[in-house]
């Protein structure tokens, strides 16, 4: 030990040395003991995401799985009411016609374009263009046949009449059935056309040539003003 200027001054022994070295190895295998067990947590957590991951996506399997048998077992059952039903009422069909409406366009005439325009120049010198009339389109009523399925009932000394029309689903393997209402009738035989009381579209033939014979009658009374012409038009 030395002193200078009063103040005491130890030169680091042999002991001291060999302290401080062994301080300093504890202390780098302390860091690296802990930077290990930080690493092998990490892998740890890796790994339990990982299995926590395929966990996921075998439940989200499953789940499907069970909403997909789900689905098929609500339509066998459907699919099965369906068919008793179909082959309950089996014996109660009958072919009948309706009219319908389909609108046709009039025959092209030689005087406009393919897009059935007229061209001209207006007296400002602009060119124009016009719909040609044979652009216009009238309604045509046709027949239209089906099949229904027809209920008769007594009740209080009454009879009642009802229909059922089967329908195909455009989103399903099999059909349904639709209740015609009662606003819908059948049309009796000899019945004068200009007495009926009734929307065509709800009306039931039994014949389908007394249908036509409808059809054209309906036809008959369509007038010019039913005729669908577009306004002209600048280009």
């Amino acid at each position: 030990m030395y002193d200078y200027d009063g103040e005491p001054c130890y030169e680091p022994t042999l002991a001291d040395e060999i302290m401080l070295e062994y301080q300093q190895k504890m202390k780098d295998a302390l860091l690296e003991t802990v930077k290990n067990n930080i690493e092998g947590i990490k892998q740890e957590n890796e790994r339990l995401k990982e299995e926590n991951r395929k966990l996921q996506e075998l439940v989200y399997g499953i789940q499907q799985r069970e909403n997909s048998l789900e689905i098929e077992k609500s339509q066998f059952q459907r699919k099965l009411r369906y068919e008793r039903l179909s082959e309950l009422m089996g014996d109660f069909e009958v072919t009948m016609y309706r009219v319908d409406d389909n609108y046709v366009k009039m025959p092209k005439c030689s005087n406009c374009n393919k897009d059935r325009k007229i061209e001209f120049i207006s007296p400002l010198g602009k060119k124009m263009t016009e719909t040609c009339t044979c652009a216009a389109t009238k309604n045509v009523y046709i027949v239209e046949e089906f099949v229904v399925t027809e209920f008769r009932i007594d009740r209080d000394g009454k009879q009642m009449l009802m229909w059922y029309e089967v329908k195909k689903d455009k989103d399903e393997e099999y059909d349904n059935c639709k209740f015609l209402g009662k606003k819908a009738k059948v049309y009796d035989e000899g019945a004068n056309f200009e007495d009926l009381d009734v929307k065509y579209y709800n009306l039931y033939f039994k014949s389908k040539e007394q249908c036509q014979k409808y059809c054209d009658w309906l036809n008959g009374k369509e007038v010019s003003q039913n005729l669908i012409i577009s306004p002209a038009q600048t280009t």
